[in-house]
């Protein structure tokens, strides 16, 4: 019987791609993090970590946008309310 060891999925990787979804800054050092120890270890996770990155970035230009759009409307309500001086 022949036995072929697996190498370890990265820890770092896993997490940080599940935390790209709800906190994407930590997805992204996450990523990065997890790809330097995966270079020294061996484990695998090289896609997990990748996308972490990917989705972690993608999600902090959405949020940016999101807040960008949300301050202009907010600002725009204040001022044609008369509430602003």
């Amino acid at each position: 019987m022949t036995s072929t060891l697996v190498p370890r999925t990265n820890t770092l990787a896993l997490v940080g791609f599940i935390a790209s979804f709800m906190i994407p800054v930590v997805g992204i050092v996450l990523g990065v993090l997890a790809r330097k120890q995966m270079d020294v270890s061996g484990e695998s996770g090289r896609g997990l970590a990748r996308a972490a990155v990917l989705i972690g970035i993608l999600g902090t230009l959405f949020q940016a946008a999101f807040f960008i759009v949300w301050l202009m409307l907010f600002t725009s309500a204040v001022t044609q309310s008369g509430v602003a001086g």
